[in-house]
């Protein structure tokens, strides 16, 4: 068993610890006001010097052109808290040698939040992602696909409180990983209770046990069970951090841990970090020739990321940000034991025109480096200039 590097983690609006996703996954995370509905709309042109990254081929590069549609609301209301994000787009490549040379991507998020009374609460987190580009911010996925899949996931949970001090949330969880073929498809289902104990206005002791099963389009399935103590920490009124370690009983016994920062530091400054240590189900299964799969039985990853919006000015917001994903596979039937180390580094600028035109910039590395692993080493940069009509 691998030896604990280090913890990772994921703050929730509900506080309820979640196995998916991170900290992109949900942009209205940390508002605490309400803002209107909004619509975003874009058009990029841009640059990408190896467009299937994984797929065994030469190297391909090509310029692009993209467009997107976006939506956004929140609303923060004394009984009822939700917020709703979504963006539908596509991406034709000009250069190609490729009959499939347009791609489409799709990603919602909700989110909810209601108090029942002054007891019991309901709290529930969705995201649905379809696309190639799943990205180490938004899942479990490290690596560019081959085709477009869907990933989905569902938490419900209801908190009661017992005391002034002490709650529970119990809940459900459900994800799936639909790719075309059915061989590496992934459906989870997950039970769970956290205990929170209040120790100050802002401090909170956390104690969790959570069960799942996953089933793989291989045939075989998994059962594991989590165990995890940790507390959440408010630093300021804009700022907090969570942390969470224990460990996973599956086939054997591995650490997990789980830690994040979020901190508006000022109007212009917002910065996210988030690290996690973590076993996983998905992204496990390879071909071995003639129509056949494998799946590696144990896969253990450390994922590190942060993001940096800095607004040089009422009209100029600089972002930059990176992550970081070290993933060992083992415990396959033929199959070598492998890792792979993934890191992506970006950054854009943005510069408002007025209240509802932008114009942007952008630059994004990715560097990919492995061992016994079949196509996942390889180097990727995108260039890309854009702009975005709000309204």
């Amino acid at each position: 068993m691998k030896i604990f590097k280090y913890t990772a983690g994921i703050a929730m609006l509900s506080g309820v610890a979640s196995a998916q996703g991170l900290f992109d996954v949900n942009p209205n995370e940390i508002e605490s006001e309400s803002s209107p509905l909004r619509y975003t709309a874009g058009l990029n042109f841009g640059h990408d010097d190896n467009i299937n990254p994984t797929s065994g081929a030469a190297e391909e590069d090509s310029t692009y052109v993209s467009g997107n549609l976006g939506v956004n609301l929140v609303v923060r209301g004394p009984q009822t808290s939700w917020d709703v994000s979504a963006v539908v787009g596509a991406t034709h490549y000009l250069d190609t040698t490729s009959s499939d040379d347009t791609v489409y991507n799709a990603r919602i998020a909700f989110n909810l939040n209601h108090r029942i009374n002054e007891r019991l609460r309901y709290v529930t987190r969705n995201f649905f992602n379809y696309g190639l580009d799943l990205g180490s911010f938004y899942g479990p996925i490290t690596a560019r696909q081959l085709e477009e899949y869907i990933y989905f996931s569902t938490d419900h949970a209801v908190g009661y409180r017992w005391t002034d001090r002490l709650a529970t949330y119990t809940g459900v969880t459900y994800s799936t990983l639909d790719y075309d073929g059915s061989s590496n498809d992934v459906d989870s289902l997950g039970l769970y209770n956290t205990f929170r104990y209040t120790v100050s206005p802002q401090t909170v002791l956390t104690a969790t046990y959570r069960y799942s099963n996953s089933e793989f389009g291989t045939g075989s399935d998994r059962s594991s069970q989590y165990a995890t103590v940790g507390f959440e920490q408010k630093l300021t009124s804009s700022s907090y951090v969570t942390v969470s370690v224990g460990a996973q009983f599956a086939s054997g016994t591995s650490p997990f841990g789980q830690v994040s920062y979020v901190n508006n530091i000022n109007n212009q400054l917002k910065a996210r970090l988030y690290a996690r240590y973590s076993q996983e189900d998905v992204d496990t299964i390879f071909p071995i020739g003639g129509g056949l799969s494998e799946r590696y039985t144990d896969k253990t990853s450390l994922r590190i990321g942060a993001a940096l919006d800095y607004a040089l000015s009422p009209q100029v917001t600089l972002t930059v940000g990176g992550n970081y994903t070290q993933s060992d596979f083992e415990g396959a039937p033929t199959l070598l034991d492998g890792d792979v180390d993934l890191f992506n580094a970006y950054a854009s600028v943005a510069y408002k025109v007025n209240e509802a035109f932008s114009v942007s910039a952008s630059v994004n590395h990715t560097t990919s480096d492995a061992s016994n692993i079949p196509n996942r080493d390889y180097d990727r940069n995108r260039y890309q200039i854009g702009v975005n009509y709000s309204f």
